[in-house]
């Protein structure tokens, strides 16, 4: 993988590279799917905090959700601010998207720091188009956000180890002695990687490479650079400054982090096998998967041989999964923060399959016309198969089948080119093509939302406009409230159960409220109930009964007690 030309990525570069990623990545924004429940968290909390002004504290109808910290927020409010509108779900995406490129040129800048210019430039695009990355580089979930500060942490690391930093002579390693700023700059980031998800999740993730290599390498001098009061009190003033706010003002804050966090070690959360990762981290890298593997086994040598990039990058790629598999509660998104490694990796090995191509394969296999008619072939055949079930208009099977071919020629044409540089710069272009070509096909005609969202401006228009629009809290399915919350043209106010309802309307007249099919009997109790509209069909349904409906309520006069028990569940804190 050694390139000896210049190490440095140029402006020209960067800018590339953060073109190509942004072109890519606005796919979604442009073509794609309604966000999700869960997408949708950090959008609606982000749009009442831009409304309320309250900095420190993301709110869901008005509530506090401290799940997440703030950080992310403040980012989303930005852009928020900048587009003048908070309602927008491909504003919202935008947020993710402008996050998401500043990690493509972190991987393209390490890889180059290790490698070189072109090593650079291709793991810079091999990240961008990793399927894993480029649907969350437009997700604005939490774990985008993370991603950016752990890549910057380990990256800033990898600067002071491999880079002009990497000599410490005349530096100071005494406990509460001088370091450069780089390293102050360094334990601010792993502070900081404490304030874009949860706790100690982010800390981990950036930490076990930089400990694993060290360790690794049994060095004392060069961990001495670490072991720095100074150091570390800046770190844990970044990581607890926002949890000691919270402590002080929610102090039962405590209970549920105890139950979110420590309950994933060993108490049944997602309750994933300890083999989960290792099926996981080969589908997060596709489809680059044979690449990062190859370049793997490449490096294995030098990363047993002794201190250098290839220890480190297997330390990235390896200890995180493996140590996370320790864990009950696995999600394969939790891979996102350690797949820049395994794009560095790949590098090497797809430039080795790319020579055996050039080298090896037989002569008449040298055209891309077979593995044209081979690859298009089956593509298309699978298309037709499946017709029925793909749906859509009818020109949809046949024009994708011809588009098959036209992606099949391409990708075989630029394995076998002699120029690496084309070679490269085709095959990514027929991934950001396919991409392209699927999302834009879930946005149209599988996007499962879209009965919902129908019905959501429906009820925009029948609501009168001098009536409030009551949301009720979804305790079935609870991230799909601010789903509602964050797709209701009408602004809507949350309420917990139907005597929070009586609260809010003042026990008068007519109410009109967003609710599920089930809760209709509940709500039959306080007045006359009658449904609007109905969703012809609710995301993730299992039966009618979860059916997203408006119900037009006459409350009456006066209403039954309400349970303690009930009370005892739907006033909790929403957290």
């Amino acid at each position: 993988m050694t390139d000896t030309r210049p190490t440095c990525l140029s402006a020209r570069d960067y800018c590339l590279l953060g073109a190509l990623s942004l072109a890519l990545f606005l796919i979604s924004p442009l073509f794609g799917k309604t966000l999700t429940g869960h997408e949708s968290v950090l959008a609606q909390n982000s749009r009442e905090m831009l409304a309320d002004g309250d900095w420190l504290v993301p709110k869901v109808g008005g509530q506090p959700w401290l799940e997440r910290p703030p950080v992310p927020d403040w980012f989303i409010c930005g852009v928020y601010a900048i587009a003048g509108t908070s309602a927008n779900d491909s504003v919202a995406r935008l947020a993710a998207i402008l996050v998401a490129i500043p990690i493509v040129l972190l991987v393209a800048n390490t890889a180059a720091l290790f490698y070189g210019r072109a090593s650079g430039l291709m793991a810079g695009g091999i990240f961008a188009t990793m399927h894993e990355m480029y649907s969350y580089a437009s997700n604005p979930e939490a774990d985008i956000f993370l991603c950016l500060i752990v890549t910057a942490t380990v990256a800033v690391f990898a600067r002071l180890e491999f880079g002009a930093r990497a000599n410490r002579e005349g530096e100071s390693s005494s406990f509460f002695g001088s370091r450069p700023w780089m390293v102050v700059g360094f334990f601010a980031l792993l502070g900081g990687t404490n304030l874009a998800k949860g706790l100690i999740f982010g800390t981990m993730m950036a930490g076990l490479p930089v400990a694993g290599y060290l360790m690794w390498n049994r060095s004392w001098g060069q961990m001495k650079r670490y072991v720095w009061f100074w150091g570390w009190l800046v770190a844990l003033g970044v990581a607890l400054a926002w949890p000691v706010a919270m402590i002080a003002n929610y102090p039962e804050i405590l209970q549920l982090w105890k139950e979110h966090y420590f309950g994933r070690l060993n108490k049944g959360y997602l309750a994933e096998p300890w083999w989960y990762y290792a099926v996981n981290v080969p589908y997060v890298l596709l489809p680059w998967t044979l690449p990062a593997i190859i370049g793997l086994w490449q490096t294995r040598k030098a990363a047993f041989a002794g201190p250098g990039p290839e220890r480190f990058l297997w330390c990235w790629a390896i200890l995180p999964p493996m140590v996370f598999s320790l864990s009950d509660g696995k999600h394969h998104h939790y891979l996102l923060q350690c797949m820049a490694p395994w794009a560095i990796l790949s590098v090497g090995g797809a430039s080795a399959i790319w020579r055996f191509f050039r080298a090896r394969l037989p002569q008449r296999w040298q055209t891309p016309w077979p593995a044209t008619i081979l690859l298009g072939g089956t593509l298309a055949a699978l298309l037709f198969a499946y017709r029925v079930k793909i749906g859509g208009p009818e020109w949809l099977v046949p024009v994708s089948a011809s588009a098959m071919f036209v992606l099949a020629f391409v990708l075989a044409r630029s394995v076998i080119h002699p120029n690496p540089r084309i070679a490269f710069g085709g095959v990514l272009l027929v991934i950001s093509a396919a991409y392209a070509i699927w999302t834009s096909y879930i946005g149209a005609y599988r996007d499962s939302y879209r009965h919902d969202t129908v019905m959501l401006h429906q009820a925009a228009e029948i609501v009168p406009s001098d009536s409030m629009l009551y949301v009720h809290y979804d305790w079935a399915k609870p991230l799909e409230t601010f789903w509602v919350l964050y797709h209701t043209p009408r602004p809507g106010t949350l309420i917990r159960d139907a005597w929070e309802l009586h609260e809010k309307s003042g026990g008068r007249g007519e109410v009109f409220v967003l609710a599920r099919r089930m809760d209709a009997a509940t709500f039959a109790r306080f007045g006359t109930v009658e449904a609007v509209i109905e969703s012809e069909k609710t995301r993730l349904e299992p039966s009618a009964e979860y059916r997203r409906v408006l119900y037009r309520i006459t409350l009456h006069d006066s209403i039954p007690p309400p349970p303690p028990q009930l009370l005892a569940h739907t006033r909790r804190t929403l957290w």
